[in-house]
């Protein structure tokens, strides 16, 4: 059996990736495209890639599929199966071509629908060297550099069914000393198409419902039919905060591997202080076909910068233990001094 195993890990993301000699370097753009069209139709779409490198190259597109790698949204490339006919539907203008160094690119994909189609169908445009491809032993792996276009098509039919559930939202802790406090939202899209949904969490304390403001799903990552996907966001806007610790341009990690943080103070945001029991109420939308459906959460935390209240309590005690023998010192020089307290000499 003959497969490849192709090493993408940021594929959403238009940064450059490096070939096995590091010597590749290409850079897509744009982001995921999502399509929608009628069965029995044809749609196109461009797809722009551009060399980094220093030397001229010749490239060539390969088509694969993507589902949903885990919860992550990142997404895990498939090879193109014989059942697969969605695959037969793509064409390029150009299906191989050459970049000089710093060239932009930009082919054409035409994808011609056929009346059966419907629901949702997910390519990866993948852009490698045209060499790269070698022929590979039994059961032999190769792991290719490149870069690659997600494309997200819809055929648009009477029984989509778009749903979303909050699978969950919540805090790492309970009770934080300082920011920064970071939100988990899993949400399960129990349909049978892409769907993106966006919205904000709104953070309030009591009657102040004015706190903070968190963007959720800023980037309108899609979350593949009969999948989950995480959103993490980080409310950081407080004093003092913990911030990563880098040097020399890289995150620090510990004995463990674990990421490393330091406590910041920027006292031009000392009255971004928190303290007390916050709520955050998550508000997001998803288009269903026909209009935008809610979908909310709720969960509250505490913060407590106990040393800075400890340090405070202490400062108290200290005055008032200063100003109670400062009293008493006081008294006590009164009374010596008072004429009944002196003896009189005859």
């Amino acid at each position: 059996m003959k497969f490849l195993l192709l090493a993408f890990f940021f594929l959403a993301l238009p940064s450059p990736l490096f070939a096995q000699d590091g010597s590749l370097r290409l850079v897509t753009s744009p982001l995921p495209i999502s399509l929608v069209t009628e069965p029995g139709t044809s749609i196109s779409t461009e797809l722009k890639v551009k060399n980094a490198g220093t030397e001229a190259e010749n490239i060539k597109i390969d088509i694969f599929k993507f589902k949903a790698y885990e919860d992550t949204g990142k997404p895990a490339l498939q090879d193109i199966e014989s059942t697969d006919a969605f695959g037969k539907w793509v064409s390029f203008s150009e299906p191989t071509f050459s970049l000089l160094p710093e060239e932009w690119k930009t082919v054409t994909a035409t994808f011609t629908v056929p009346d059966d189609a419907s629901f949702g169908y997910y390519y990866a445009f993948v852009f490698t060297r045209v060499k790269d491809k070698e022929e590979l032993a039994a059961r032999e792996t190769a792991v290719v550099g490149g870069t690659a276009t997600l494309v997200l098509l819809e055929a648009r039919v009477p029984d989509a069914k778009r749903e979303i559930t909050v699978a969950e939202f919540s805090t790492e802790k309970t009770v934080y000393e300082f920011l920064p406090v970071t939100f988990t939202v899993a949400l399960k899209n129990a349909g049978n198409v892409h769907v993106a949904p966006r919205g904000n969490i709104f953070l309030s304390r009591g009657d102040d419902k004015d706190v903070a403001l968190l963007e959720l799903n800023p980037g309108k990552g899609s979350i593949l039919p009969d999948s989950t996907r995480v959103f993490d966001t980080s409310w950081i806007d407080g004093f003092p905060v913990y911030e990563e610790t880098i040097e020399e341009g890289k995150v620090v990690l510990d004995e463990m591997g674990n990421q490393t943080f330091h406590l910041t103070w920027n006292f031009e945001n000392a009255s971004n202080l928190r303290i007390g029991k916050y709520t955050a109420k998550m508000l997001l939308v998803y288009d269903d076909g026909t209009r935008d459906i809610p979908i909310e959460g709720t969960v509250s935390f505490w913060v407590m910068p106990w040393r800075l209240l400890a340090l405070a309590l202490l400062n108290f005690v200290l005055i008032i233990g200063l100003g109670w023998y400062v009293v008493r010192l006081r008294r006590r020089l009164r009374r010596l001094q008072s004429p009944s307290s002196s003896s009189t000499v005859k």
